[in-house]
């Protein structure tokens, strides 16, 4: 860096942003964290009730993790899964692994991060099929989803062509959208609960129309993330469920922003009872400490490709990674770290209802545990959003006071929607 050019100045210059005008010098630069706060380089602190991209659930400056990391790094840095090749920590992590997700998902790919998660689901999904001789490779996935931005992710990825695929070319083949469960968006025009979940219901007209023996997997976020926060209908995934099961499609849960504590529970699907056939998951499995990510998968899945060869990322396993995803299990598990996410989720969200309710721009205010947001709306009887403008007004003040919101637009998801991820250490 020339003497002279500030951090900002360097940075606008040489690198790219995701979702920040390219050549565009950053808002804020970051230097130091601790607990809940984020301070930058000009000494000024933020509370953090974005955790930033919703992953840092334990918060910064954990120093058992650290210290769990550094200890790994002075006995060995890096061996390959593979080959055949592996380590004690890799195989510690997916043994701690089993011992929280869901009961029958205690196989694993390991990747480094959500969309390698997502797209080994696919893959192994697929392939599924293939070794039962059956053509089944077409994947469901819902409107205003966002599942990551690699190419098998981000053609399921739901937000609009605009937003994933303006300018890169055309997205590959079989892949298939439907309307969410967003109800205060409803693609049918319907109010819950009248609707009869006609969300859930189009799933299996979908999968009856596309013919049952070609479509291979529905893979769904349990609360819709960067779509705004948007928790599904009770009835939503129980009928989901069913449905899946009655024409052998897969159920994917894509529990990358969900998991680890995020909806009050260690894994969002647990609100509603289902287990799913493969459950990605990345973000807090270290709470953002180091990349890294793991998809799990059922018994009759193993059974199905067991013997076969499967492909991998070179990162896989990481043991620095694992021993990080480690001690951060221990954190969860120790310090109840979901039953502090739904006690805290419930009271932001009554306080929400109580000081913000009220007001006549603020409406749909809903989430689970610290998964919340609530919508910027000219009309509330008619439900018009507010000008993209005035949410990214709204997060630039909150900015400028010390408090890290997230917005989201219409420009990825459906109205104007202020949300709420902060650490899920975060107390009343």
């Amino acid at each position: 860096m020339n003497p002279g050019n500030t951090v900002n100045d360097w940075d606008g210059d040489h690198i790219i942003h995701p979702l920040h005008p390219v050549g565009q010098s950053p808002r804020v630069a970051m230097e130091k964290g601790h607990g809940v706060v984020l301070q930058d380089t000009e000494g000024k602190e933020y509370l953090d009730c974005r955790a930033q991209l919703a992953c840092v659930n334990l918060g910064y400056g954990r120093q058992e993790i650290i210290d769990a990391v550094v200890e790994q790094m002075n006995k060995l840095q890096y061996t390959t899964l593979f080959h055949g090749f592996t380590n004690p920590v890799a195989v510690e992590c997916a043994q701690r692994l089993a011992g929280i997700v869901p009961e029958g998902l205690a196989h694993f790919v390991f990747t480094s991060g959500g969309s390698e998660s997502v797209e080994s689901a696919f893959r192994i999904a697929r392939l599924f099929w293939h070794y039962q001789s059956r053509d089944k490779h077409k994947i469901i996935s819902l409107y205003d989803s966002y599942h990551g931005l690699s190419l098998g992710a981000a053609t399921a990825t739901g937000m609009g062509k605009g937003a994933v695929w303006s300018g890169t070319g055309p997205a590959p083949a079989g892949f298939l959208h439907i309307p969410s469960y967003d109800c205060y968006h409803c693609m049918f025009g319907k109010d819950y609960p009248g609707c009869d979940i006609q969300c859930a219901r189009f799933l299996e007209e979908t999968i009856v129309k596309e013919g049952p023996d070609s479509v291979a997997a529905f893979i769904a976020e349990p609360e819709l993330g960067v779509g705004g926060m948007i928790p599904p209908p009770p009835e939503y995934w129980p009928r989901v469920r069913d449905i899946c099961t009655t024409h052998n499609v897969l159920l994917i849960a894509d529990e990358v922003m969900t998991g680890f504590g995020r909806t009050g529970k260690m894994f969002a699907m647990e609100n509603w009872g289902i287990r799913p056939d493969m459950m990605v998951m990345a973000k807090g499995i270290t709470s953002a400490y180091l990349p890294f990510g793991a998809m799990a998968f059922s018994d009759d899945i193993f059974e199905a490709v067991k013997g076969t060869y499967m492909l991998g990322f070179t990162y896989a396993g990481h043991p620095v990674c694992a021993a990080a995803s480690i001690k951060c299990i221990d954190i969860y598990r120790k310090e109840e770290i979901a039953e502090n996410a739904a006690r805290v989720g419930k009271h932001v969200l009554d306080r929400l209802h109580a000081e913000f309710g009220p007001m006549p721009c603020v409406d749909n205010i809903s989430g689970l545990g610290l998964m919340l947001g609530f919508n910027l709306v000219s009309d509330k009887a008619a439900r018009t959003s507010m000008a993209p403008e005035v949410s990214a007004d709204v997060e630039n003040r909150a900015l400028a006071g010390g408090v890290l919101v997230r917005c989201m637009n219409p420009a990825t998801a459906p109205g104007s929607r202020i949300c709420f991820t902060p650490p899920l250490t975060m107390t009343i």
